[in-house]
């Protein structure tokens, strides 16, 4: 069976073989699946940019079922009160839960600051943004649970700053990216929580019971009858392979690694040693703004439509096309492989889906700069990146609509950063990609270099590099040191160096990590020859224009 991020989800084995198949199929190996609750009784608007605020928030695009508990959903219930027990057993509450998931940086909002205006209001999420929660059942056998799993906006909806750079967790920003996000401690405290609780079974359906007051008898005899032995049996299984719940790390606050899990998907992980330091390839969540200018996706450019040219490919305003864009979100629907714990069938099936949340991902831009912009170095800048940036990054225009994108260059480079990202897609990776059924939607290579992205939203998306290994825009462009080791997550901005800060006083709303650029994967050396002939008063000029983007 396939097992990408086996322990984050609770690995609920209810059934022989992942994949599904017909309905009478399904129905005989006991297959269950469910529809995100927030999705259940909605009404889908006729216009589409609300239709796709909709998906790309609380979307499941198909992945709450117990083929995907195989590898990342989860049991919620059960899985929730093993985080309290192991983080608050004094504190057995909905607070101490949301205090807990706060900690790895999921988000409560009350408010989506760039929600879509024909959309309503916002429906505030049962669990955090970005955690898709339904309920699945079946009469035959008598089967109930509350299957969770990640959706977008669990990596692309960030708080949203004031004038002083303070984050307003409660006011997100959809499509910007979630800068304090941490995985890697996620997934290792739910291993460790369920390890912990079902030492005490008894103790931990307890816990399960006061925590979800509702929770039915039906419910609670699943959790017993089916998902505690398989979920004791994997538990077993992972203690026997050396304790670890992946064989890889996920990195710290505000990165993935997404390769990796696609790997163990495919299987190409297996039986091999040193994965845990071979397979680093670390990337910083990226902005969503803008992003359809694009052809080659990833950080790399591996994946692109088959229909477009291996050369670099320069595109226009005129050339995002809705074609275009159906090209991009049905590559975009691979994502919930590694992500989600999807099969590669699955994902193909979920394309429609993906299509229609693309029509909101198409409108996003970044939230306003919040802070003051010198008008004057602002102009000189741009004068500056046209003349050093643009040929990788895009070429920005005046509009009635402000600053905006018009023109990309989608090339292929390599500009001194650290390569490990750009190595881990191999050949056995994309060839494997290639042999699956998104082949006739998707065209994978090993590029071995990075796809410069546009800059779009860039003061949103501290820390810098493909592998958030730089704190601020200021040490970016040599204004000053880049450190060696430094905290993210839970931060604040500093808004004149454009960056992770943690001013005095200030309190981190989740727990920050460090970023240690000396590990494999993290260094942040390159992208430097572009500046070399700029002058200090030249950088500052160009950062206040990357304020504007």
């Amino acid at each position: 069976m396939k097992r990408a991020l086996a322990v984050t989800t609770a690995m609920m084995a209810l059934t022989g073989c992942a994949g599904g198949g017909s309905p009478a199929w399904d129905f005989l190996r006991g297959h269950i699946a469910a529809r995100s609750t927030v999705l259940e009784n909605w009404q889908p608007s006729d216009d589409a940019v609300a239709r796709g605020a909709m998906q790309f928030a609380f979307g499941d695009f198909g992945g709450l079922n117990s083929d995907a508990m195989e590898t990342v959903a989860l049991p919620w219930k059960l899985t929730s009160a093993a985080l309290v027990l192991h983080r608050s057993p004094d504190d057995v509450s909905p607070e101490a839960l949301k205090r807990i998931m706060q900690g790895y940086g999921f988000l409560y909002p009350r408010t989506v600051a760039n929600w879509p205006a024909n959309a309503g209001d916002a429906p505030l999420p049962e669990a955090a943004i970005g955690i898709v929660l339904g309920t699945g059942m079946r009469s035959i056998p008598k089967i109930e649970v509350q299957i969770a799993s990640t959706g977008c906006a669990a990596c692309h909806a960030a708080p949203t700053y004031d004038a002083q750079g303070r984050p307003q967790t409660d006011k997100i920003w959809l499509g910007a990216p979630n800068p304090s996000l941490d995985l890697e401690t996620y997934t290792q405290d739910i291993y460790s929580a369920l390890v912990a609780g079902t030492a005490d079974e008894e103790r931990l359906i307890a816990t399960t019971r006061r925590l979800f007051p509702t929770m039915t008898a039906r419910e609670e005899k699943t959790l017993r009858d089916f998902v505690m032995p398989r979920l004791k049996a994997r538990l077993a299984d992972i203690a026997r392979s050396g304790g670890r719940p992946l064989p890889f790390s996920n990195g710290h606050a505000g990165v993935t690694n997404g390769v990796a899990a696609l790997k163990l998907q495919h299987g190409l992980l297996a039986g091999q040693s040193g994965v845990s330091e071979r397979e680093r390839g670390f990337t910083s969540v990226p902005h969503l703004a803008d992003r359809t200018f694009r052809y080659r996706l990833l950080w790399d450019g591996a994946y692109s439509p088959p229909q477009y040219a291996r050369e670099d490919l320069r595109l226009t305003t005129g050339d995002i096309t809705a074609d275009h864009v159906d090209a991009l979100a049905s590559i975009t629907s691979y994502f919930t492989v590694p992500t989600m714990g999807m099969s590669d069938r699955a994902a193909v099936a979920a394309i429609p889906t993906v299509r229609e949340a693309f029509a909101f991902v198409g409108t996003v831009r970044p939230q306003p700069f919040p802070g003051a912009i010198d008008t004057g170095k602002a102009e000189r800048g741009a004068s500056l990146f046209a003349r050093s940036c643009s040929s990788c990054h895009g070429t920005y225009q005046e509009t009635t609509n402000g600053i905006r994108l018009v023109s990309f260059p989608n090339v292929l480079k390599s500009v001194g950063t650290d390569p490990v990202r750009a190595e881990v897609l191999d050949d056995a990776a994309a060839d494997s990609i290639n042999r699956s059924p998104i082949r006739h939607y998707i065209r994978a290579e090993s590029t071995g270099r990075y796809a410069p992205p546009p800059l779009t939203g860039i003061w949103q998306s501290a820390p810098y590099l493909h592998n958030g290994s730089v704190p601020s825009l200021a040490a970016l462009l040599g204004l000053e040191e880049r450190p060696t080791v430094f905290q993210t997550g839970g931060h604040a901005m500093d808004l004149e160096k454009v960056g992770v800060a943690y001013p005095a006083g200030y309190q981190p709303y989740s727990r920050p990590s460090l970023v240690d650029t000396r590990e494999r994967g993290l260094g942040n050396g390159g992208h430097t020859r572009m500046f070399d002939d700029l002058t200090d008063d030249d950088r500052r000029d160009l950062l206040e224009y990357l304020k504007r983007l």
